[in-house]
């Protein structure tokens, strides 16, 4: 094929092919930001083949937030150098996107997930179920008045790179379980997807299903311990609160449902 013979594309064409409005193609010929390769003597813009590239670059950039005033300094003066140098940035804006997005997709998983099991649980009852290791993030212990309990969480959220709200779980230490202090969390935890070194182990859990205020919550721990006194379980591990609420589903507190996890071995006999 000729060169001479190579189509050209009409505005109505162009814009098709990249899934956008003709306004926009005159918006940026207009603002001399990207112009048509020229104009038919009937007065109607073309373009070619050759502009294809540009574009997708061009569009590119505007989708992860590149100012139309930085582009047109770009495409005034294009160097090799500058165009790497924006590759780098625009990469790692794109990986926190993608990574925010990743987010918001087990956000959602999650909410799903919860619901699932909310479905299939009585509330109050005492389950045992051997479970598999769990990765997690855990924070350190919060001090005696260090923060406020929204400091921490917020903390906590920032330090372990979340972009978007995420299940944020307590933890209470086996230490505090045996002295019987429920009411002060010990720990903030996270579940990950990721290898983080730290992890809610593996093993047999007692597991209960406490609905209602979390103000309440201490009567579910005088349950659970006296169920694992009684059929001859020992504390074996820490507490794990999952939180099974959501201000989209409830503003009822005495709708909230918290997971109680605790981990446990049997009694040998002596």
């Amino acid at each position: 094929m000729e060169r001479k013979n190579l189509k050209t594309l009409s505005t109505g064409e162009f814009a098709s092919y990249f899934g956008v409005k003709k306004d926009t193609l005159f918006y940026y010929d207009r603002i001399n930001l990207f112009k048509p390769a020229g104009k038919l003597p009937n007065g109607y813009r073309y373009y070619t083949y050759d502009q294809i590239n540009t574009f997708s670059t061009l569009q590119s950039l505007r989708k992860v937030g590149v100012s139309i005033e930085e582009l047109k300094e770009y495409l005034n003066s294009p160097n090799t150098y500058k165009l790497v140098e924006m590759a780098k940035q625009q990469t790692v804006l794109v990986e926190e996107e993608i990574e925010k997005l990743i987010q918001i997709r087990r956000f959602f998983k999650g909410i799903i997930s919860m619901e699932e099991e909310r479905k299939n649980v009585e509330v109050g009852k005492v389950y045992i179920q051997k479970t598999q290791k769990k990765s997690i993030f855990l924070s350190d212990v919060n001090s005696k008045n260090s923060m406020t309990d929204f400091d921490w969480v917020k903390h906590f959220s920032k330090q372990i790179g979340l972009f978007v709200p995420a299940p944020i779980g307590s933890v209470i230490t086996r230490e505090s379980l045996i002295q019987e202090r429920y009411e002060e969390v010990d720990h903030l935890f996270c579940y990950s997807d990721l290898e983080t070194g730290q992890s809610k182990p593996g093993g047999i859990y007692v597991i209960y299903y406490h609905q209602g205020s979390y103000k309440d919550i201490e009567s579910a721990y005088h349950n659970i311990t006296e169920f694992i006194k009684s059929e001859g379980y020992v504390i074996e591990g820490n507490a794990y609160e999952d939180y099974f609420y959501n201000p989209l589903r409830t503003n009822n507190k005495e709708e909230y449902l918290t997971k109680i996890s605790i981990q446990v071995t049997k009694c040998l006999k002596s």
